[in-house]
């Protein structure tokens, strides 16, 4: 039996208007998903997950249990226009870093918000649905580390096997097509048509110099463009709804509400777990492996509590080693810093009559702007480096009058009370542009270490933002060049002006300086953690963790260096190569 341990993996509306459509989703049963049959104790998996377990119990060679520390998602995971409401629920883990004296201190206690899915679907039930892979440098560098398998080439199958690539902006091109496949399981989708407040981005950005890209993943371009993302007619597609939801087979067991607190490991080898389940605590029991995919924090978690991890560490928390091995070492985020533009309203403000009827169109037949993301981004390159390979990116938003209150700007963003008091006044009477801008190749690295031995304490999270100075370089040329947008034609028209609200850095008169200031104090995480279980370090090329049989890992944690840009994806396709490893090993044909 394969045990699978899944416990892991913008626009916010306003109350009445979620309440609403929730009420009337319900009452009409539309927004309903089959989820997988449960054992007798309900079930659950993140991206990675859901992926391996799916494929793997296509064959009765494998009986696959699964097991996922949530429950459910509930109905509007499945709502693309929904995709901010479950950040700071009951279905995020909640995770906050430790305060390092250092970076973030203009954040509430010094500590950075780390959402992550705690539900099926892990976070792929609750990210932004971005399709983006990273550019082939990522993968060449990955082969450096654990060697050609995970080289460009050799990934870019498995990214095709899962895509169904429907994008009207892609799908006639004959040079972007020939990196893509349409015959996966979970859509890829796009608009020809776009937005207006999209258009106005695309438009002012190019009118800055930057070339418009039709396809955000293509490796020989990069520019400003829209991305494309795993939505199927007007819902949430991932790995839980276009795969395990499809698995009908006989061979698959989930357990939703069971939480995992330890791997049995005798002489060396993985023979099952200890989990807590209604309260009881139980053993499961493995004979071919025990497969962890508990997330980033989790997985590292976990293996620390198992006796897999920094013998130094394992000792001072009274853990028997294992294996001494850098679990929880190499933790890396790409880091971002919000900006914020005031403009006039009538860019992106929608009346309630306005939303009241997206609601009903929603609900007759998925459509509507809560049917889909038109999130776009631009993409940096390096000076002096390649042109064609970003180091930075900006994601610009909208955020319509009164869209924004201080408990969503604490809760999600971590932002001390102050800084949102000034934010959400400045939203009453004017619309805002978030400008996310975001470092993709950061070189500062953090850790995760256990609290105790305690499996139901919480990680110590150490983000570790700019404990390599080197990512500063650049970090104020590009912050200036997300701001440029106040000089374009259309924004300059709409009275756009640069918001001050970082006290942190107040009585700093340079700007260059204030802007290092801010890049230091008020660094956010952009969710896509990665790298404590890395390859070459704790799983070697095949995700087997080095010196204990009958183990592996999938999921971000095997990133030895996170990807120019967003993440999802990219745990998938890692799931795909294990499966295919997992097969070979047990001579099934595929």
């Amino acid at each position: 039996m394969v045990c699978a341990l899944g416990t892991c993996g913008g626009t916010t509306v306003g109350n009445t208007v979620a309440a609403a459509l929730q009420f009337f989703a319900a009452t009409q049963c539309l927004l309903g998903e089959p989820w997988p049959k449960t054992a007798p104790v309900s079930m659950g998996a993140g991206t990675a997950g859901t992926t391996l377990a799916a494929r793997l119990a296509q064959h009765y060679e494998f009986s696959v249990l699964l097991i996922e520390a949530g429950g459910y998602p509930p109905e509007e995971a499945i709502i693309p226009g929904f995709r901010d409401s479950l950040k700071s629920s009951p279905y995020d883990w909640n995770f906050t870093t430790v305060n390092d004296g250092f970076s973030s201190q203009g954040l509430k206690d010094g500590k950075q918000v780390q959402p992550r899915g705690k539900m099926l679907g892990g976070s792929g039930s609750l990210n932004d649905m971005v399709y983006a892979r990273g550019h082939p440098q990522d993968y060449y560098e990955w082969a450096d580390i654990a060697g050609d398998l995970w080289n460009w080439t050799n990934v870019l199958e498995y990214f095709k096997r899962t895509e169904n690539m429907t994008d009207e902006r892609i799908i006639n091109d004959e040079e972007l097509m020939q990196y893509h496949g349409t015959n996966g399981e979970i859509d890829v989708s796009g608009r020809a048509d776009v937005d207006f407040v999209t258009s106005k981005f695309l438009e002012s950005y190019n009118e800055l110099g930057y070339e418009i890209v039709n396809d955000m993943t293509y490796p020989n371009k990069i520019g400003a463009g829209r991305f494309s993302h795993t939505i199927k007619n007007g819902r949430r597609d991932s790995s839980l709804t276009a795969l395990l939801n499809k698995v009908h087979t006989s061979n698959l067991y989930v357990l939703n509400d069971t939480y995992v607190t330890k791997i049995l490991i005798e002489n060396d080898t993985a023979i099952g777990v200890s989990a807590l389940s209604e309260g009881n605590e139980v053993e499961f029991y493995a004979d071919k492996e025990v497969i962890i995919s508990a997330g980033t924090f989790n997985t590292a978690k976990l293996m620390l509590l198992s006796g897999i991890g920094p013998k130094d560490h394992l000792d001072e928390m009274g853990i028997d080693v294992i294996k001494n091995l850098p679990v929880g070492d190499n933790l890396h985020d790409h880091i971002m810093i919000l900006n914020y533009l005031a403009i006039k309203n009538g860019t992106c403000t929608m009346e309630d009559s306005a939303k009241y009827f997206e609601i009903i169109k929603y609900l007759y037949n998925f459509s509507g702007v809560f049917s889909y993301s038109d999130s776009m981004g631009v993409y940096m390159a390096k000076n002096g480096g390649d042109q064609n390979v970003a180091q930075f990116a900006v994601y610009p938003t909208c955020l319509p009058r009164s869209g924004m209150n201080v408990d969503q700007c604490e809760g999600i963003l971590g932002y001390e009370e102050a800084v949102c008091q000034k934010l959400v006044m400045e939203n009453q009477e004017h619309e805002l542009i978030p400008l996310a801008v975001v470092h993709l190749k950061p070189q500062s690295r953090g850790r995760v270490r256990l609290n105790s031995s305690d499996p139901m304490e919480e990680p110590l999270i150490y983000s570790g933002a700019f404990s390599n100075l080197a990512d500063y370089e650049g970090y104020v040329e590009a912050i200036k060049a997300a701001l440029a947008l106040v000089n374009t034609t259309y924004f300059k028209g709409q009275g756009a002006r640069v918001l001050d609200v970082w006290d942190k850095c107040d009585g700093i008169d340079d700007v260059t300086e204030a802007a290092r200031c801010q890049v230091r104090e008020y660094a956010l995480p952009a969710w896509h953690a990665g790298g404590t279980a890395a390859l070459g370090s704790v799983v070697d090329a095949q995700l087997k963790v080095k010196g204990v049989e009958g183990l592996r890992v999938v999921d971000a944690s095997v990133m030895p260096a996170v990807v120019r840009g967003n993440t999802n994806a990219v745990v998938v396709m890692i799931a795909e190569k294990a499966a295919d490893f997992i097969k070979v090993k047990y001579n099934v044909i595929f």
